[in-house]
């Protein structure tokens, strides 16, 4: 079995986010953190601020463009004006960094404010945003603003319920579970993620569904136990087959919040999903076809699987093979490297 140790290493380090960007990412989301919590009136309601989404699960592939911030209020409810507590927060953030329509760097959103953190210089893949989304408390869960404005009037439909903190506590049980697979010593859970995402990215672009959905899927197979494997090929292989499995099951029952057991929003067509279980299941097989063949081919087909970012072709070629999947004869290759190893954001919750 070809699992191409060295250059999966490689590709779990370029397809995650580290170095500048990283360092920039935490200073800004600390920074916002700190700007909202310092407000009296929102210290009132009871601000208590903690990073979600897949930066904060570490799940999130690179380049990674935005960091969510969840402004927990504490000492608000479901039965609170969504209106009230998105205009003070928008006050807050416009007053200190302005409106991107007047120069600044504040975006309002539907249910959330977005703040735009350009790249320095000519840094492209540097720039990113951080979203504050406000939350209220709804038993153990919690409620973000509905996306239609029209409904925060009416108190039935105003908040949405949501648990995104517990889903973060539930990726970290599944990544450090002791029967989760690992890669030598490293959980190996969080990593294959990021790589699946990366997949998804080259092969679906902006056709549904989303990373969260694929990360989601990922879970469930995970967390049933079947996935199996001591290398980042097999795991990733495994993971691309049960992937194309959940997507298939959805087609017909659709997939479901791994917390709240409701069924996911948005909602996809039986044809969207058919259409990504069909393309997750031959690359399924094309991943297990890799595994079978020598050095060389493998890594031109898992080339083609993983795609590039901006950091170039993901995984990198070994020492003599060509990118035709042949070897260059008589001729020491250089491969091509990515960042030393692979860290996700510190998240600093708090």
């Amino acid at each position: 079995m070809e699992i191409l140790g060295d250059q999966f290493e490689n590709a779990v380090s370029n397809a995650s986010i580290s170095g500048e960007k990283r360092q920039r990412a935490i200073a800004a989301h600390t920074e916002v953190r700190g700007l909202l919590e310092a407000d009296s009136g929102l210290e009132e309601w009871g601000i208590d601020t903690i990073l979600i989404g897949s930066y904060a699960r570490e799940t999130g592939r690179y380049p990674g463009k935005d960091v969510d911030v969840f402004l927990r209020f504490k000492a608000l409810s479901t039965f609170s004006n969504p209106t009230t507590i998105y205009d003070r927060v928008a006050r807050v953030l416009i007053a200190h960094y302005g409106l991107v329509e007047q120069g600044g760097r504040v975006t309002l959103q539907a249910r959330s404010v977005k703040i735009d953190f350009a790249a320095p210089g000519a840094q492209a893949d540097l720039a990113f945003s951080v979203d504050a989304v406000p939350a209220v408390p709804w038993g153990e869960h919690w409620g973000i603003p509905n996306r239609d404005r029209d409904s925060w009037s009416e108190p039935s439909t105003r908040w949405v319920k949501t648990s995104p903190v517990l889903f973060g506590a539930e990726t970290d049980a599944v990544s450090t579970s002791a029967s989760s697979p690992t890669v030598g010593a490293r959980n190996a859970y969080k990593p294959v993620v990021r790589l699946l995402r990366q997949v998804r990215h080259t092969h679906l672009a902006d056709a549904k569904p989303g990373g969260l959905y694929v990360e989601i899927a990922a879970y469930y197979a995970w967390k049933a136990g079947r996935v199996v494997g001591d290398s980042w090929a097999e795991l990733l292989a495994d993971s691309l087959r049960e992937v194309a499995v959940e997507f298939e099951r959805a087609a017909t029952a659709g997939l479901s919040d791994p917390i709240l057991g409701t069924p996911l929003r948005p909602a996809l067509s039986e044809v969207q999903w058919q259409i990504a279980s069909e393309r997750f299941a031959l690359l399924a097989s094309r991943a297990e076809q890799a595994l079978r063949a020598d050095a060389c081919a493998a890594a031109a087909i898992w080339r083609e699987i993983l795609g590039s970012n901006d950091r170039g072709p993901v995984l990198p070629l070994p020492p003599g093979c060509g990118a035709d999947g042949r070897p260059i004869l008589g001729v020491a290759a250089v491969s091509v490297t990515g960042p030393a190893r692979a860290r996700g954001f510190a998240r600093s919750n708090g």
